[in-house]
This record gives C-alpha cells, structure tokens and sequence, in this order.
C-alpha cells in the first residue's frame, strides 16, 4: 500500500465528498431547528443535554478510539492479514460490552440524581433528556470503530458521509414535531436522536463483516492491552477537552438562558471548515504517518506532515478571514426566519467571530496529534489537551463571572485555548522530527496570508457601500438591521462571499500562490505535471 501525498491528497478529497454531504444535512438540520424552535430556553436545555449526554461519545469514540487503533492496527497487519483482523474483532467485542455496561450504569445515575438529588426544574429537564439521548452513545462508539478499519483500508467515503442519514432522520423528526411545545417536541427529539444513531451504525456493518469473520473466540490478547493502555491515556486529554465544552455550555448558561443556543448555531458554521477539510486532513494523515513510522521512512513521515500543514493552512486562513467578512450574512440567510430574532442574530454573529480565530490553531492540532500517535506517542497531546482546558476554563470564569461579559466571551476563551494548544505541540514536535516550519512553508503561509487579508478588506468595503451590510455596524456596536426576504438575505450572501472568493482567486494567481490554485484545480501539482510528461 503506497503513500504519497498525491494518494493522500486524494483520501482526504473523498474523505471531504463524504463530510460535505454530511455536513450540508447537518446545516439543514440547524436551520430546521432554528425555524421551528429559535432560541428558546428549552432547546438551550436539549444542547446541553445533547453535548452532556454525548461526552462518552467523545470519550470512548472518534477521535480516542481512532488515534489509539489505527497505528496498532498497522503494526499488527504488517504482521498479517489474519492477525490484524482478529485485532478489530476483538476490540469491537470488547468495546460492546463495555459501552454497555457505561451505559446502563449512567442510566442509573442520572435517574437516582433527578429523584434524590436536589436539583433544580431546569436541570431535572436537562437531566431527563439526557437519559433519552444516552443509549445512542453505545451505537455511535460502534460506528466510529468500524469508520476506523474502513480508514485504514482508504475506504473514507462511507465513514464521512453516513452521518447525513442521522441529519436527515432527524430532519424528519423536526418536521413532524414542529407543530408541538417546545418542551414535548424536545423529549420525543431526543428519542429520535438515539435511533438516528443506531441506523448510522447499521449501515457501517456489512462493510466490517469480512473483518469479523475470523477464527478463533475473542480474548484479551497483549495487542488489546497495548490498545488500551494508549487509549486510557489519549482520553485524559479528550475526555478533558470534552468536560470542558460541555461546561462552556453552562457557563453560557449563566451569561444567559439563550447562551447555548448562540454558541451551537455559531460553532456549527464555525466547525464547517474544520470538518471539511482540517478532519479530512487528519482522518487521511493519520494511516500514512503510521505506515511511514512503521517502515522507519522519517523523510515519508516529515513530507507528509508538511504537506498537511500547507494545504491546512491554505484553507483555514481564508476560511478564517471570509467568516468575519461573510459572517453576518451567513447566520442571517441560514438562521434568519421563523422564531430567530434579529437580537438572536447579532448574539449568534458574536459569537461565531469569537470562536473563528481557533480554526488555523485546531486545524493544526489535528495534524500535530496524528503525528505523535502515529509515532504510539500519546502523552504530550494529552498534557497539551489538559493544558488549553484549565485555560479555557479559567478565562471563561474571568468573561463571564468577573467581567459579566456574555456569551460571545466564551467563544473568544475556546480560541485563546485552541492557540495555547497548537504552540504547545508545536514545540514539543519540533524537537522530535526537526523544524516545522522551513522557509518553503514560511512562504506559502506568508502568501497566503496577504491574499486572504486584502480580500478580506475589499470584501468588507463593498459589502459596506454597496449593499450596506452590517458587518461593521455591529462590530462597532451599533445597532443593526439585517435583511427578513430570503431573496435579500441571499443576495448579501452570495455579492460578499462571491466577491472574497474572486478577490482570493485573483491575488492567489498574481503572488503564484500554488498551495491554493492546486487545490481548486487552477494549476497542475509537480506530480500531475511529471505524469503527464511521461
């Protein structure tokens, strides 16, 4: 199985057809429940409950589960196919039972606190809706094990793209619940939302079936222990990182009752980019870096983490520059409508701007852990997760309970957080493989940088004289009108984000900027070059 960064380069662009679709049904889904619920108190509750309840989602999932299992895998496959596959089998029991046993435990807790607790009307109603959601946990862990083996195979459409059939099932719920109070439309929601999960995780199953089928009955073998001894560690610094956001909920909700609802609808077209193109970067970085360690090739190993970094760069620095120009006008045309007041709109704006400024830093802290993972080295990202949580949170106390700032500050801390994080790995990388930055790098970013800014500037100029876009309104504090037609709310959209793209485009040609014309297909790649050459 050859690595290149031109087969990388093409894993993560499926990778990325995959979360596009599932992404673009994620979008659909916010704006549903924008339309039909607003920012009503009781949907702040059902975010919080959704983002307690799928902690161990987080924890036991996704990102933990993968960076643990991939780079054992590799190892154990180059050993044999058999030997890898009963790796897979083995954990997936494993994993089973004792998601199972969390779950059920949890289930008990949660029900004992809501009796016997003391708690509050308005947490009992948190704590109620997260017992609904809880199950799916099991399901979704599942899934992000079988999207993992189909990874290491370079098989990443169907890991990113089945999330969409969650979306779309949950769609679905909105519109049949639209019609009822918020608080019933809430509880059967969450019940959606657990079945949701488990046909996520269904139709990942006859793709690992030929995996499963393996001789032999399952058992605890030194592999499985390696696995979880990482796996324990990587999930100190999650499980930190994932406490921590679902305490950046509470802490919105003590700025205001409203304060969740404005930071989930900012971070989901906040995360857009990041899960495009960073997580593609990432899912695809990760089984070549492993194979490259596990060859002792550091050239292949150091090729391809530079590449990531210039291609993640050339993404996220734009995208970090279009969304404070292009900001407004995308929560106006997405949310804008129905129950989304105008005030709910500026408050969302807020806080989408506070948290742009983490994409460059979290787009490379998703390429520098693969990094250490695929080297089995797991404890400095778990420090460095640790670290940025004991930042964010002490910022967060500061904004909100010192400063009685609201709930955009929350979104600036996350950023400040994201930062400390990044130079963190990157120091402690830089050590282990050299430097990270060479002058070539330094360059493409430097370029980079000067297109995005200049588009970003006359972006904001003609949106401002030309169509009167409040991007500078609020930004300096004064009061601002948005647009209530959907034909005037796309217009201010696709003027602003059409003119960013030419202006980019434009000053990306002129400063012969490769890292971006190759990747909108404006210039031929060295390797593309050299083979039709031949």
């Amino acid at each position: 199985m050859t690595d290149t960064t031109s087969t990388m380069a093409r894993s993560a662009k499926i990778f990325l057809s995959g979360t596009f679709l599932s992404r673009f049904t994620g979008m659909l889904r916010d704006m549903s429940m924008a339309f039909s619920f607003g920012a009503h108190p009781t949907i702040a509750a059902f975010m919080v409950a959704f983002r307690f309840s799928h902690l161990f989602r987080r924890l036991f999932g996704e990102t933990a589960l993968a960076s643990s299992f991939v780079p054992h895998f590799e190892t154990a496959r180059a050993a044999g196919e058999e030997k890898g596959n009963k790796l897979f089998r083995d954990l997936s029991v494993l994993l089973l039972v004792f998601l199972s046993g969390i779950v059920l435990i949890s289930e008990v807790g949660l029900f004992c606190l809501m009796k016997w607790g003391g708690v509050s009307v308005e947490t009992q109603e948190i704590l109620k809706l997260s017992m609904y959601m809880l199950p799916g946990v099991l399901f979704i862990c599942l899934f992000a094990l079988n999207a993992s083996i189909f990874q290491c195979n370079k098989k990443y459409f169907l890991s990113s793209a089945a999330p969409a059939v969650f979306n779309v099932v949950w769609i679905g719920a909105i519109l049949f619940l639209h019609r009822a109070g918020p608080k019933d439309a809430m509880i059967w929601l969450s019940i959606v939302v657990t079945g949701a999960f488990f046909i996520q995780w269904l139709i990942s199953v006859p793709g690992t079936i030929a995996f499963l089928k393996t001789s032999g009955r399952p058992e605890f073998s030194p592999e499985i222990k390696l696995i979880i001894r990482s796996f324990l560690l990587t999930i100190v610094g999650i499980g930190a990182v994932q406490i921590n956001s679902a305490l950046d909920s509470v802490f919105a909700r003590a700025a205001s009752l409203e304060g969740p609802a404005y930071l989930w609808y900012a971070i989901r077209i906040d995360q857009l980019p990041l899960a495009l193109f960073a997580l593609a970067l990432s899912a695809a970085l990760l089984p070549p870096l492993s194979r490259a360690i596990q060859a002792n090739d550091t050239i292949k190993y150091k090729e391809l983490l530079s590449f990531a970094m210039r291609k993640g760069f050339a993404l996220m620095f734009p995208c970090t520059i279009a969304v404070l120009v292009v900001g407004v006008s995308s929560v106006n045309l997405l949310y804008g409508r129905g129950d989304f007041t105008p005030n709910a709109i500026s408050n969302t704006v807020l806080c989408l701007w506070g948290y742009v400024f983490s994409l460059v830093p979290t787009c490379f802290v998703f390429l520098f852990a693969p990094a250490f993972y695929a080297r089995k080295e797991y404890f400095l990202p778990t420090v460095a997760s640790v670290i940025s949580v004991v930042c964010n949170t002490a910022l967060n106390a500061i904004f909100v309970f010192a400063f009685h700032w609201g709930a955009f500050s929350i979104a600036i801390a996350t950023s400040i957080a994201a930062v400390v994080n990044c130079l963190f790995l990157a120091h402690f990388l830089s050590k282990k493989v050299g430097a990270l930055f060479p002058r070539e790098v330094l360059i493409s970013f430097a370029k980079t940088v000067i297109c995005a800014l200049v588009s970003g500037g006359a972006t904001l100029f003609l949106g401002h004289y030309l169509i009167q876009d409040a991007s500078l309104s609020l930004f300096l504090g004064k009061v601002a009108s948005y647009p209530s037609t959907l034909f005037m709310q796309s217009l201010h959209f696709f003027v602003l984000a059409g003119a960013f793209t030419i202006f980019f485009l434009s000053y990306a040609w002129l400063l012969n900027l490769d890292d971006v014309l190759n990747l909108v297909g404006l210039k031929e790649t060295q390797n593309a070059k050299q083979k039709t050459q031949n």
